[in-house]
């Protein structure tokens, strides 16, 4: 059976199309060229990794992984505010990226990929409470 997280990651090319598409007048034009570029492509593999090592974790690695996962966000907030860019921005971005995760979840849907309908809304369920947490990550270093 496949999974949200393993679905978005065969998707992720058209990922991070529509998320740099949906970026437009949501973010600073700086950031977004940021999260257009190669390093954004990367920022978002990153997430999809993480978002797939948490849902494979057993109940009892999670929080040493979301843990981990959060400092080094906040640590990458960080250096990103150094560099000029907001807060703001950034959490506006994780919004825009959970939007478009369902939206290519839908065309998931369309071709037959996803998993039954009960099993589908934990792991949505699941991938919110990890974007949350990116959120959390994120507003932390502000």
């Amino acid at each position: 059976m496949k999974t949200i997280p393993f679905i978005l990651r065969d998707h992720r090319e058209q990922l991070w199309r529509h998320w740099a598409d949906a970026l437009v007048g949501e973010v600073d034009a700086d950031y977004r060229d940021l999260l257009s570029s190669p390093l954004g492509e990367r920022i978002l593999r990153t997430t999809i990794e993480d978002l797939i090592a948490c849902s494979e974790a057993e109940d009892y690695e999670v929080p040493g992984l979301m843990k981990h996962l959060e400092e080094r966000v906040t640590a990458e907030t960080e250096h990103r505010v150094a560099l000029g860019f907001t807060v703001r921005d950034m959490v506006v971005a994780l919004h825009v990226l959970r939007r478009v995760m369902v939206d290519v979840l839908i065309d998931a849907l369309v071709l037959d990929e996803m998993p039954a309908f009960a099993d589908s809304l934990d792991q949505l369920k699941a991938a919110n409470v990890f974007l949350d947490h990116l959120v959390c990550a994120t507003m932390a270093a502000a």
